[in-house]
């Protein structure tokens, strides 16, 4: 028998089948575009999803006859919401966590609830990339649209959904919408009832790891699994990734480099100091934990950016010589600090200020300045912000000084000693690359007995590691430099504003 992992990220999916030892069986991706509509809307084509999704399972299916895929479970990308219609077909593009339609529509709930009354409901701070402000905006721009809505759902229940099964979505998905009570463990009827979204527009919301029902004979014969296959509750990419590489105890911390970055740490509340630092308090897909969430929503884009602004030649080398053209810009970094400092507040500032109006920057230009520099402090700018999560967390008395490193940007040795000489704390990559896949693997392995408890999966998931170790020298550098960093916020703000009064 074997276990099926699917994740629905931002810019792509993947399908890996696992065998009872957490050993890849075989695997499947697709790319799919983020879309960019009109200035400040991001989404995904959500029809085009599902065909992706079910052509990497189909794939794998085909792959793995000798070992049967027995159950499956999704790990999604947190917040990205779609209108779906009574058909389960997708009503509208499904707007991603870093879409900012949807401003006005946060600023009045605040204003009838109190940033403080969503947070000690919620967990989660107030802010509109959740999905419950743009609930409202559908509600509001689009009525139309909105009386054809059955379902607000997000990639993880839309995909069951589309599956044929309940749309059932998990705690540490619902926790994300800003609409769920993460100490009662359902739907706020309290935020739902001043955002004006009714409850049955939803999903069930069960813990990770639920057994949701089984695939008929048609669904599974046309994603070539053999009948009866069990679907599980999988959860938020970031605490799937945790869980696959066993991020489950108090102390320990994750640290997702993707399109997006996010430091999920295992916390025991209360913590009455996380409020003031915008930092989420979420379910863990291992139940009865809880995640502190910090991070970004430029992460992995802002190096995308350059690539596609920046490094034509680097392009040209890439195709020249087969290789990835992010190793040909990273080759060409220096292992010192750059002369330059990055705000890399493309879509606000992520956690600490919360401010969806604060604006990038690069600091320190000179015409001694190279596109090296400008390279090197874009991969320094997003790492500056998540060390900057990590002193406040320490001084709250969230001290993890190792974290678990998973995703895209993990796989670069250079970028990560970067990171580790940033944040004077020590990061350990595991040999998977694919940690939010194993941890919705494992999560149907746990509903459907393969696994007894999360003991039994802490055993699956110990691995060997490769452990980056800051260097002293670089630390003490990047320390003063990170000083700097966190006063340029204050220092901009002012002029992010005034730019937007002026571009109206």
């Amino acid at each position: 028998m074997s276990l099926l992992g699917v994740d629905v990220g931002t810019t792509g999916c993947k399908s890996i089948a696992f065998d009872v030892t957490g050993r890849i069986l075989a695997e499947a991706r697709r790319e799919y575009p983020l879309l960019n509509p009109k200035p400040g809307y991001w989404e995904l084509d959500a029809e085009q999803v599902w065909r992706d999704v079910t052509a990497t399972i189909a794939e794998v299916a085909a792959k793995t006859g000798a070992d049967p895929i027995t159950a499956l479970a999704v790990s999604a990308l947190g917040e990205a919401v779609v209108p779906v219609g009574h058909d389960r077909r997708p009503l509208a593009g499904g707007p991603v966590s870093a879409d900012f339609r949807a401003p006005a529509q946060m600023e009045r709930l605040s204003a009838t609830l109190g940033d403080a009354a969503i947070y000690a409901i919620t967990g989660q701070p107030g802010t509109a990339f959740y999905s419950l402000p743009k609930m409202m905006w559908w509600r509001e721009a689009t009525p139309e649209l909105y009386d054809r809505v059955w379902k607000f759902l997000c990639f993880g229940d839309y995909v069951l959904a589309r599956m044929g099964l309940d749309p059932v979505i998990d705690h540490s998905m619902a926790a994300r919408t800003l609409a769920f009570d993460i100490h009662r463990g359902e739907w706020s009827a309290t935020i739902l009832e001043a955002a004006g979204i009714p409850v049955d527009r939803l999903p069930i919301a069960l813990p990770s790891g639920t057994l949701v029902g089984h695939l008929d004979a048609d669904m599974a014969a046309s994603l070539g699994l053999p009948a009866s296959v069990a679907v599980v509750t999988g959860g938020f990419d970031q605490a799937c990734g945790a869980l696959g590489v066993g991020v489950i105890d108090a102390g320990t911390g994750f640290y997702g480099l993707g399109t997006t970055e996010a430091l999920a740490l295992v916390v025991e509340p209360p913590l009455p100091n996380l409020e003031a630092l915008h930092v989420a308090l979420c379910p863990h897909v291992a139940t009865g934990k809880m995640l502190a969430m910090a991070g970004s929503q430029t992460g992995g884009r802002l190096l995308n950016w350059y690539r596609n602004e920046f490094a034509a030649r680097e392009e040209e080398l890439a195709r020249e010589s087969g290789r990835d053209v992010y190793e040909v810009i990273l080759e060409s970094l220096s292992p010192e600090p750059s002369p330059l400092i990055v705000l890399p507040h493309f879509t606000g500032s992520g956690t600490i200020h919360n401010d969806p109006y604060s604006k990038g920057a690069i600091i320190g230009l000179t015409f001694d300045s190279k596109r090296a520099d400008v390279a090197k402090a874009v991969l320094e700018g997003v790492t500056y912000e998540q060390a900057s999560c990590l002193a406040h967390l320490d001084a709250s008395g969230v001290a993890i000084r190792r974290l678990m490193v998973v995703g895209g940007g993990a796989r670069s040795d250079t970028a990560l000693q970067i990171k580790a000489d940033i944040m004077g704390r020590e990061l350990c990559r595991q040999d998977t690359s694919d940690a939010s896949c194993l941890g919705a693997a494992l999560l149907a392995g746990l509903a459907t007995g393969i696994y007894s408890d999360l003991a039994d999966v802490k055993k699956i998931v110990e691995r060997d590691s490769v452990t980056f170790t800051p260097d002293p020298d670089r630390h003490r550098v990047y320390a003063r430099r990170l000083a700097i960093y966190e006063g340029l916020y204050d220092a901009l703000i002012g002029a992010s504003r005034e730019l937007d009064r002026a571009l109206v």
